[in-house]
C-alpha cells in the first residue's frame, strides 16, 4: 500500500482516474460516493484543498485503490474501490484525513453504506449531522401562490451574479457549504453542461431585489432515465414565513415535470430543518436514502486494529 497526499491542484491525468474510480464505486453501489463540490474542485486551483491518494500494488504499476478530500474548512470524503474494500484502504484513508483534517474534521458518509458506521465507530468519529434524499414520483403539483408584490422571473448570468450570491449567503448563513458559495463556485456551476437559465427561478420584488429563487438540475447522465432534481431553493431572511419558498419549490417541480417532461424529481434537505422536511413530504416527496456526516468525539481514542469496512 502506497499513500499520497497532494495540495490543489491535481495533475489531470490523476483527476481522471479518481472520477473513473468514483462512477466505478456509483455503479456498484447505487449512490455517488463524492459530492458534486468535490468532483468539481478535483481539477484546478482551489485554495486549501487536499487530496488524498492510497495505491494497491508496486511502485511503477500500482492502481489507484482508494481517494480522499479534505477542504478549507474541515469537510471530507473518501471512497474506496470496490475490488479493494476490506483490505485497508479505507482506513488508511481516514487516518490520514484525521491527521490532517484534526478535531474539526467532518467527514461524509453518502447512503450510509454498510461498514461506514463501524469504520468511523473503530477511529472515533459518530453521527453529527443527517442529510435526507428525497423522491418524488411524477405527479400534479399545485398552482404557485406568490405573496404580493412578488413576481417570477429566470436568471440571467452575468446580470445576476453578485445579487444571487449576496442572498444565497444570507438565506444559508447556518450552512457554510451552501451560504460559503463565492463567484468562483458560481462560475463552475454555470459552466457545466447541465446548466439551464431557464431552470433557474428568481423571486423579485416590485424594486428588482431577489427575494428567493430556485435552482433546478436536470441529471440525463446517469442511467437510462433522465430524472429533475431541486438543486437549491433559498430565501431572503425578509422574506422567510411568507409561502414563498414553497411557491417557488412548486415552480421548479412543475417546470421539470411539465415543460421537461421528467418523471421524478429529487432533493437533498437538511436532518435540522423541519419545516423544509415538511413541506416537501406535503409535497409528494419521500425518503429514498440518507447522508451523515461524522466527526471526532471528544476525548474518544480510535482503536487501532483490524481492516477497512470500506
Amino acid at each position: 500500500m502506497t499513500l499520497e497526499v497532494v495540495p490543489s491542484p491535481l495533475p489531470s491525468a490523476t483527476a481522471a482516474t479518481v472520477t473513473e474510480l468514483a462512477r466505478s464505486a456509483a455503479l456498484s453501489d447505487g449512490v455517488n460516493p463524492l459530492s458534486e463540490h468535490t468532483l468539481l474542485h478535483l481539477e484546478g486551483e482551489h485554495s486549501g484543498d487536499a487530496h488524498f491518494l492510497t495505491y494497491a500494488g508496486e511502485p511503477g504499476s500500482a492502481e489507484l485503490a482508494g481517494y480522499g478530500a479534505l477542504g478549507p474548512d474541515g469537510s471530507a470524503e473518501l471512497v474506496v474501490a470496490p475490488q479493494y474494500r476490506r483490505q485497508g484502504f479505507g482506513t488508511a484513508l481516514l487516518r490520514m484525513l484525521l491527521d490532517h483534517g484534526g478535531p474539526g474534521l467532518r467527514v461524509w458518509a453518502h447512503g450510509r453504506l454498510a461498514g461506514s458506521d463501524e469504520l468511523a465507530g473503530r477511529l472515533g468519529l459518530e453521527v453529527t449531522r443527517e442529510l435526507y434524499f428525497l423522491r418524488r414520483a411524477s405527479a400534479p403539483v399545485p398552482a404557485a401562490v406568490w405573496p404580493e408584490g412578488v413576481t417570477v422571473r429566470t436568471f440571467v448570468p452575468g446580470q445576476d451574479d453578485s445579487a444571487w450570491l449576496a442572498v444565497n449567503a444570507a438565506a444559508f448563513v447556518h450552512h457554510p457549504e451552501q451560504g460559503g458559495w463565492t463567484q468562483a463556485d458560481l462560475a463552475d456551476r454555470l459552466q457545466q453542461p447541465w446548466f439551464d437559465p431557464e431552470g433557474f427561478f428568481l423571486a423579485v420584488t416590485d424594486d428588482g431585489a431577489i427575494a428567493g429563487y430556485h435552482w433546478t438540475k436536470i441529471h440525463d447522465d446517469e442511467g437510462d432515465t433522465p430524472f429533475g432534481e431541486v438543486y437549491v431553493v433559498g430565501v431572503s431572511p425578509d422574506h422567510q414565513g411568507s409561502g414563498l419558498g414553497k411557491a417557488l419549490t412548486v415552480e421548479g417541480v412543475r417546470h421539470l415535470q411539465e415543460d421537461r417532461s421528467l418523471s421524478s424529481v429529487v432533493l437533498y434537505v437538511d436532518g435540522t430543518n423541519t419545516a423544509a422536511h415538511r413541506l416537501y413530504t406535503n409535497l409528494g416527496f419521500t425518503t429514498a436514502s440518507l447522508d451523515v456526516q461524522f466527526a471526532p468525539v471528544s476525548g474518544a481514542t480510535a482503536d487501532s486494529s483490524g481492516n477497512s469496512a470500506s
